[in-house]
């Protein structure tokens, strides 16, 4: 089909145009508002700042089509192939992008607020300073868990999303914001979130073995159960996290702030905790098998049948802390 003759059916009313052959269409600024577009061939159509609220694109071929700018609100995109389509600043507000393709996409400076991305393939996208605030990314049973393995999401806003599930591993989410966002059983393993915000965020049982968390801001972030073997946590601020039964073996977190936080029961063998802050911190029953204490400041700590064997202690402060032997240290 002709764009000229697209333009003028839909002038004219009419709204739906499924199956249509528009591959390399020109359509740039055009208003296709609530237009029927299903399994259309779009591949590398110009769609720059068009008008596109509430259109339905599922099943559609967009691959490398040109969205920059483009308003995308409401719009219906189950299973579409986005493959290296360009969004760069496109509105995607409360998007149904369920089970499409969005590989090596650019999704930069994308509005996504309240987007469905559940079962979406992101992989290798670019997500930089992209807004998620409350996506929907958890697992769905039966379907394939949202993937955004290699993904640039440095700076992205992902306050309140829910990722359950998700493959986030690789991800570069440096100076990203994740506060009050749920990543349940989430493989972030060997990601980067350096000076990521994660305040208040759930990341019960997720894989985060390996992964870059230098300088993050996990206040009060729960992470229970959570796998940080290897993870890099230095000068992290883990401010009443809870850390219960996490693996947290041969971790750094060399001056890093554990005050009041949870570690009961947590395995902190071979760690590196020099110099780290666990004044007021619950580390009962917590293994410290041969763990680097020396400076650390476990003031008022509670080590009731933690155990230190064969850990480093030069310099440690134990001032009003509760030993393994459940005495007070005086």
């Amino acid at each position: 089909m002709s764009t000229a003759k697209l333009l003028k059916d839909y002038a004219s009313g009419r709204r739906d145009f499924a199956n249509s052959n528009l591959v390399n269409a020109n359509l740039f600024n055009s208003d296709l508002i609530g237009i029927n577009l299903t399994k259309a061939d779009l591949r590398r159509a110009n769609l720059v700042f068009a008008y596109l609220n509430k259109v339905t694109f599922n099943n559609a071929n967009l691959a490398g089509a040109k969205l920059g700018g483009a308003t995308l609100n409401q719009s219906i995109m189950m299973n579409a192939n986005l493959t290296e389509a360009d969004l760069h600043g496109a509105m995607l507000q409360r998007v149904n992008l369920f089970g499409a393709n969005l590989s090596l996409a650019n999704l930069m400076d994308a509005n996504l607020n309240e987007a469905d991305l559940r079962s979406a393939n992101l992989r290798g996208a670019n997500l930089r300073g992209a807004i998620l605030s409350a996506t929907l990314m958890r697992e769905e049973r039966g379907y394939p868990p949202t993937t955004m393995s290699g993904a640039n999401l440095r700076k992205a806003d992902l306050r309140g999303a829910n990722l359950s599930g998700a493959d986030l591993s690789g991800v570069d989410l440096s100076g990203a914001n994740l506060s009050e966002a749920t990543l349940t059983r989430v493989n972030l393993q060997g990601a980067n979130l350096s000076g990521a915000i994660a305040i208040g965020t759930i990341f019960t049982e997720a894989n985060l073995s390996g992964a870059n968390l230098t300088e993050a801001n996990l206040k009060s972030a729960n992470l229970l159960k959570a796998d940080l073997k290897n993870a890099n946590l230095h000068l992290a601020n883990l401010f009443a996290a809870n850390l219960t039964k996490a693996n947290i073996s041969m971790a750094t977190l060399s001056n890093t702030g554990l005050i009041q936080a949870i570690l009961t029961g947590s395995d902190l063998s071979r760690s590196r905790l020099d110099n780290a802050n666990l004044n007021q911190a619950s580390l009962v029953d917590a293994y410290l098998v041969r763990a680097n204490l020396d400076g650390a400041d476990f003031s008022k700590a509670i080590l009731t049948r933690a155990e230190l064997s064969g850990a480093s202690t030069i310099g440690t402060i134990f001032t009003d802390a509760t030993m393994p032997d459940g005495k007070t240290y005086a």
